[in-house]
């Protein structure tokens, strides 16, 4: 189980799925990102955007500089 975000015809998805060991989905570790991009030039294998997140430290403190900003204003 994967959780996918996804966005097709003007709509928006987030939900875990079932991923096979074929699809590029699949190979993402710890805080990998990746993102598919299906378009008029890549309609049937997507031009992949791979690379390391952001982490669970990184995003603790970018959420707990946001709430910082927020009491300031």
């Amino acid at each position: 189980l994967k959780f996918v975000a996804s966005y097709n015809d003007g709509k928006a998805a987030v939900g875990l799925q079932h991923i096979s060991p074929q699809h590029n989905l699949y190979h993402l570790y710890g805080k990998d990102n990746i993102v598919l991009f299906y378009t008029n030039r890549y309609p049937d294998q997507p031009l992949v955007v791979k690379g390391a997140g952001a982490g669970a430290e990184v995003t603790a403190s970018g959420v707990f500089a946001d709430i910082i900003r927020a009491t300031l204003n």
